[in-house]
């Protein structure tokens, strides 16, 4: 460490130099960011590679399932009425006015005859007339198709989310005007409302966190950072790394989603806590009689060590994330651990040149004293709080393991949300918006024939027993409606294409394969799961004479996401435990050490998670990210208490609290900056980030309370009785 800190001085005799490299790799990072991969798509979350998205994907590209925008217009009355119908037409034409809008379908289609001419298979009841039509008439479905001109389809993402947020919002405005005399409602629902809902989000988010961030930075100067040249240190430094860092995911190209909104709070609180105990290290020795530049060469010696390894340990940890299987989540842990490096450096470059010019007053340091006296207070009680640790975490065990997967990406907004809404009046009217599709086809690539017809309908008259499933749809359907046999039906289809058969959304062009839909009941997570493997068991049985596709769904895939990406956040998160404590033990040359590191951050997530789980919380997109991202966080603390206290060796009572003295009220500054800071996350109306934002401070709070009353009692337990032990043998 000593040629590290040598290096910090060397490089502070050349300040122009050094800001010519800031400035060139600043520029570097802002040229870049119109390449910036800005995607508020829900997609995103899934990875190109994995195999349901890309199965997902080619059955979308099979058949014709126009199903990103769907609107419902409910009205108190009965939309078969004549004056309604006469509106509805008047409404339809001002809609292919626009020429976003490409096609328009559902209940228009029955009304204008569309659905009736030109058939060449005539139904006494249209199969699909209740899939638009509510049974009491007070609710229609129109299907919007929306593409976007040559020139958006071309630009980057975030031009197209714009384009798709002007799109959406007049169709929206445009709707609400015209049926507002009709006390008619608008809802709209469909990937692309839900999309539009994303967008909405980040943007609030965003201009929520931006003076959040601005607010917490000058309550924290104001009250504790009173130098104003340290102050623009750190104002500056958080400036650089949110640059810098938007310059990586720009040139990477990294997938940035709702939930990266949050990354801009992490980089901030954390450059703002940590850079704190270089200052108060400064404060102190000037307090003590030091000149400026004595205090500051003192500050970098004795924190370069504990911002190194603190440093290297939150990188680390971030990471870890990159083990998810969702791109976002990738692209979150790996600017935070860019952001991290970068703070580090500039740290000890940039702030430290600004630290030289702060004048050498003297400042009160900090207004927590009274931890020092309660944390000599629980020393003074070993057995009482090592029974009261050990009684909780057995019961936070016992709590945690009755966490469950509870995920549902339509419930990521709040009950007033527009899409919430809208998703449950779809479940009010119709079947909802929970599918599943299940492509069913030969076992040679031939026409479907009476075997496919045959096992679909056994595979409908099974799913509809099951209380999960609301409505089944499949192309037996047709083939009832029209009162034809399978035999004739077979021939009908050998005559005529699919498009002349207007059955485009449920068999393919080529014929070889058709498609079942289920729609199901709002599911969990594991629920979801369960339904699948239930269905998957009773094919594996039955679906001998065909070929039957894994169920395929939006919501059944984020539901195996998440239990992939809880799994290996888990993974992660003992990982970085174990390395944790085997750094520990290397540096402080005791495995004592590294144990009590490992509890020390251990015991504070059990405890949290704990909580979580009597409160009704369960396992979530957020909540698992808090898993891979909290131990790099608050390990930093403990590595600030355990390099600089004394080694096994040479540790007394009095030594102990000597040590403690400098150091907890500096990691009682930071924890309380670093929850002040992670709490804005409470204001997103992205429930991810709010779960995420509300588990991290409770973390950040546990772990303060570990450091300060647990710490003393396991040292002077463990460490300081064996020293006296071992000098009275």
């Amino acid at each position: 460490m000593a040629s590290q800190v040598s290096l910090i001085w060397k490089i502070q005799q050349r300040p122009i130099t050094m800001f010519i490299a800031i400035a060139i790799l600043t520029l570097l990072a802002i040229s870049g960011f119109e390449r910036l991969k800005l995607d508020i798509d829900f997609s995103d979350y899934f990875s190109p590679a994995d195999k349901r998205y890309m199965a997902q994907k080619s059955m979308s590209e099979q058949f014709e399932r126009h199903d990103q925008l769907w609107m419902m217009l409910e009205t108190s009355e009965d939309w078969r009425q004549q004056s309604l119908q006469t509106q509805l037409i008047e409404f339809i034409g001002r809609l292919e006015a626009n020429s976003d809008i490409s096609s328009i379908q559902g209940y228009n289609q029955f009304i204008q005859g569309l659905a009736h001419t030109d058939k060449i298979l005539s139904y006494k009841t249209h199969p699909r007339l209740a899939s638009v039509l509510s049974a009491n008439g007070q609710a229609i479905l129109l299907r919007l198709q929306i593409e976007p001109p040559q020139a958006v389809a071309e630009q980057n993402a975030l031009t197209q989310s714009q384009w798709l947020d002007n799109v959406l919002q007049k169709i929206d405005s445009d709707s609400q005007q015209y049926w507002q005399v009709n006390s008619v409602n608008i809802y709209l629902n469909g990937t692309h409302a839900l999309n539009w809902q994303y967008a909405k989000v980040l943007r609030h988010d965003l201009s929520w966190f931006a003076p959040g961030l601005l607010g917490i930075i000058f309550i924290m100067a104001a009250l504790f950072i009173r130098q104003k040249m340290w102050v623009v240190g750190l104002c500056l430094n958080n400036g650089l790394t949110l640059v810098l860092t938007l310059g990586l995911a720009a040139w990477c190209q990294l997938t940035l989603a709702a939930i990266s909104a949050f990354v801009p709070v992490i980089i901030v609180t954390l450059g703002l806590a940590y850079a704190a105990h270089l200052y108060f290290g400064w404060q102190a020795q000037i307090n003590a009689g030091k000149t400026a530049q004595q205090a500051l060469s003192y500050t970098v010696k004795v924190n370069q060590a504990p911002l190194f390894y603190s440093s290297i340990t939150t990188i680390f940890g971030f990471s870890l994330l990159t083990l998810s299987p969702s791109p976002p989540i990738q692209s979150f842990g790996l600017l935070v651990a860019f952001a991290v490096l970068c703070n580090y450096l500039l740290s000890l470059t940039s702030l430290v040149f600004f630290a030289k010019y702060a004048k050498a007053k003297h400042e009160p340091i900090l207004n927590f004293d009274k931890v020092i006296q309660l944390g000599k207070f629980n020393a003074k009680r070993p057995l009482a709080v090592m029974l009261g640790i050990v009684l909780f975490s057995v019961l936070s065990l016992m709590s945690v393991a009755k966490l469950t997967l509870n995920d549902d990406p339509l419930s990521y907004f709040s009950s007033a949300n527009p899409f919430t809404v809208s998703s449950q009046k779809m479940s009010q009217y119709f079947s909802g918006i929970n599918l599943q599709h299940y492509v069913i086809a030969g076992l040679e690539p031939k026409q479907i024939d009476k075997a496919e017809v045959s096992f679909i309908y056994k595979f409908s008259r099974y799913l509809k027993l099951q209380p999960q499933v609301v409505d089944v749809q499949h192309i037996g359907d047709w083939i009832k409606a029209a009162g034809i046999g399978q035999t004739q039906f077979r021939q009908i289809l050998a005559q005529n294409s699919v498009a002349d058969l207007r059955l485009q959304s449920e068999l393919s062009a080529d014929k070889y394969s058709t498609l079942l839909t289920l729609y199901l009941q709002p599911m969990t997570a594991m629920e979801l799961i369960q339904f699948e493997q239930k269905v998957n068991t009773w094919l594996a049985e039955h679906a001998t004479s065909v070929d039957v596709s894994p169920p395929l769904g939006s919501n059944l895939q984020f539901a195996h996401l998440s239990i992939d990406n809880a799994n290996n956040m888990l993974l992660s998160f003992a990982v970085a435990l174990i390395a944790l404590a085997i750094l520990l033990s290397i540096l402080k040359k005791s495995c004592l050490f590294g144990f009590m590191g490992l509890l020390l951050n251990f015991l504070p997530l059990l405890w949290v998670f704990a909580v979580w789980q009597l409160n009704g919380g369960f396992i979530s997109l957020g909540t698992a990210v808090v898993l891979g991202m909290m131990l790099g966080i608050i390990v930093d603390d403990t590595l600030h208490l355990m390099l600089k206290l004394p080694d096994e060796q040479t540790m007394t009572t009095a030594m102990m609290w000597h040590s403690l003295q400098k150091v907890l009220p500096v990691i009682s500054f930071t924890t309380l900056t670093i929850a002040l800071g992670f709490s804005l996350g409470l204001v997103s109306a992205f429930t991810p980030i709010a779960q995420l934002s509300l588990l991290s401070c409770l973390v950040v709070i546990f772990a303060w309370g570990f450091d300060v009353l647990m710490l003393p009692v396991l040292f002077q337990r463990w460490l300081i009785n064996k020293q006296t032990q071992k000098s009275l043998d």
